[in-house]
């Protein structure tokens, strides 16, 4: 039986190289990294018809096959000059056309977007500009007015090398105007320009048109029957929202009024359960990578959080047979919503719950309440990592830190009452400070994490001691800056000699001998300042009129200080013995 074989062939999306062989019953393609291994066959008589476009991997063979398994076989590497020989092998063997597709080469970035088959398709002038698997489509939803934007599922290519792969992950479309409906609808030949309406009577727009076709054709929009349980109108803290929770066998749907997520179970690697420390809610913690994303912003966790009181009569929609797949899920639950919630996932996920550990702060609770920069949490320690709670949670595995340590940062009252601490990791990972901590925490924080291994540094002692000295230092430039009364009436002195000199020379000599003369009169010697205090030291009375003459002296002086420089001074007058 004679056949026709090409070489260095891929096969679908698959990074190996193979070859692709034709014969008249049907055709195969085996991988060059396996020989030994059994080819991928086809029958010849399922081939429908057969397209020849350009592609990133040089040209393809695209075929369509009527078995609804697999509508559509791709084989990629054709050269050019392959064409011809492909051609005549199609027509001879399965006696089927081989049509030539033209790709739009204008390089446009506006076009249409319609879904053909099992493709999201983006043509120019009537022309492909690219494709979108819709197989690969892992959500959509309507961003902002007019965007419908398209997630797609990270994809495991097998035989490709070492390094991370560069992967589209996300695709925005802009999509303006409403939704009319065609001819041949409902509404008759003569609405062919009327638009699309909603159940409620509302107009639909060209976006949401096409938001909702992806999500029918890309099996993303599963309908409430096909889900094993339903939680409605649940507050999830992160990312921020109240939506229904539909759990299927693979994965969780988080359903919200304008924005949709999808979570597979894969995804899911830590699960927590934690009260919140208001001791009034209940709140589950899902670790996820990869994360969930909304535009740019990832979320690597997801925070949903119920009233500890609340509680849920729920049961499963699931057979006897499936339900026998999982040992620890019941068809009927009867308990706090939180509780279920955190049973179910546990049972179809198979991961385990974390609840909070041994730790007792000096509140009593199971956290305490810091910040990290301007952001405020709560943070809680476990038996193997500590957590903290907030827009955007942080977890750190105890196993991956290097040190934690205690420190006091500023001064005043509130920074004695508080303090930070600082996590070091041991790889490259960023430290993280927690900041405003109550002091009342030092202890049992320390308390826990040295019986957990972890190595532990407290700055708060020398700061206190340094603080100590400089309030020492202070007080003693304090007592040193309060002036004398023999050196106020210095400064007066100094202030006087400069308004003088604004004189003529005999008015000068004349003013210093009579300063010099009132002053040696007028001003007690340090005897007797000292003798009138000894005099006084045992009269109480005294001592307190003493006390409050020297207040008010001292205020009378501080105005005469500070107005000193803008006041002229007044000449004094000559004596008779002048003249």
């Amino acid at each position: 039986m004679s056949h026709v074989t090409f070489d260095n062939i891929f096969f679908g999306d698959s990074a190996e190289l193979g070859k692709l062989r034709f014969n008249p019953v049907g055709f195969g393609w085996k991988s060059y990294k396996n020989e030994d291994q059994t080819p991928t066959t086809f029958n010849g008589s399922d081939v429908r018809s057969a397209q020849w476009l350009r592609v990133a991997r040089n040209f393809q063979l695209r075929l369509f096959m009527r078995s609804a398994d697999r509508p559509r076989v791709t084989f990629d590497g054709f050269k050019r000059e392959d064409h011809d020989k492909v051609k005549r092998t199609i027509e001879d063997y399965f006696s089927i056309k081989l049509d030539t597709k033209d790709i739009s080469l204008k390089g446009w970035n506006w076009g249409k977007a319609v879904v053909q088959n099992n493709d999201i398709v983006f043509e120019v002038q009537h022309k492909t500009a690219f494709e979108l698997p819709l197989a690969q489509v892992a959500n959509s939803n309507i961003a902002g007015k007019n965007e419908v934007a398209i997630e797609f599922n990270p994809v495991q290519i097998e035989g490709a090398s070492s390094r991370e792969p560069d992967e589209l992950v996300e695709i925005r479309l802009y999509v303006p105007g409403k939704s009319y409906k065609s001819k041949g609808s409902d509404a008759g030949s003569d609405a062919e320009d009327e638009t699309d309406r909603d159940e409620d009577g509302n107009e639909i727009s060209a976006a949401e048109a096409l938001h909702n076709t992806i999500k029918d054709k890309a099996d993303i929009g599963a309908v409430v029957g096909d889900s094993i349980v339903v939680f409605d109108d649940v507050l999830v803290l992160t990312p921020r929202g109240r939506y229904s929770l539909e759990f299927f066998h693979d994965s969780v749907r988080l359903l919200g009024k304008s924005t949709d997520y999808r979570v597979p179970f894969t995804s899911i690697h830590r699960i927590f359960l934690l009260p919140k420390l208001d001791d009034l809610h209940r709140q589950i913690i899902l670790g996820l990578d990869p994360p969930i994303r909304q535009g740019a912003t990832r979320y690597p966790f997801l925070v949903a959080q119920w009233p500890k009181d609340e509680e849920v009569d729920a049961e499963l929609n699931i057979t006897d047979e499936e339900l026998a797949k999982y040992p620890e899920l019941q068809r009927k639950y009867e308990a706090p919503t939180a509780s279920v919630v955190s049973r179910v996932l546990k049972s179809l996920t198979g991961k385990k719950i974390t609840t909070q550990g041994t730790f007792s702060s000096a509140q009593g609770v199971s956290g305490i309440k810091a910040n990290v920069k301007a952001v405020q949490g709560e943070l809680y320690f476990l038996e193997r990592s500590l957590i903290f709670i907030a827009k955007q949670p942080i977890l750190i595995d105890f196993n991956k830190t290097e040190s934690v340590s205690f420190s006091r940062v500023g001064g005043g009252v509130a920074s004695a009452r508080t303090f930070d601490m600082r996590v070091v990791s041991k790889s490259e990972a960023p430290d993280y400070v927690f900041s405003s901590i109550s002091k009342e925490e030092v202890e049992p924080i320390s308390t826990y994490l040295q019986s957990k291994g972890v190595r532990l540094k407290n700055e708060m002692d020398d700061a206190m001691d340094v603080d100590d000295v400089g309030l020492g230092s202070d007080d003693d430039d304090d007592d040193a800056s309060i002036p004398s009364e023999d050196d106020k009436k210095g400064k007066k002195k100094e202030a006087k000699k400069p308004a003088a000199k604004r004189d003529d020379d005999d008015d000068e000599s004349d003013d210093e001998d009579f300063a010099s003369e009132s002053s040696d009169g007028g001003s007690p010697s340090e005897s007797d300042s000292e003798s009138d205090a000894a005099s006084d030291a045992s009269d109480p009375m005294m001592e307190d009129i003493k006390r409050r003459q020297a207040a008010r002296a001292g205020k009378t002086k501080k105005g005469d200080e500070s107005s000193g420089d803008e006041k002229p001074k007044k000449k004094k007058k000559k004596t008779e013995g002048d003249d």
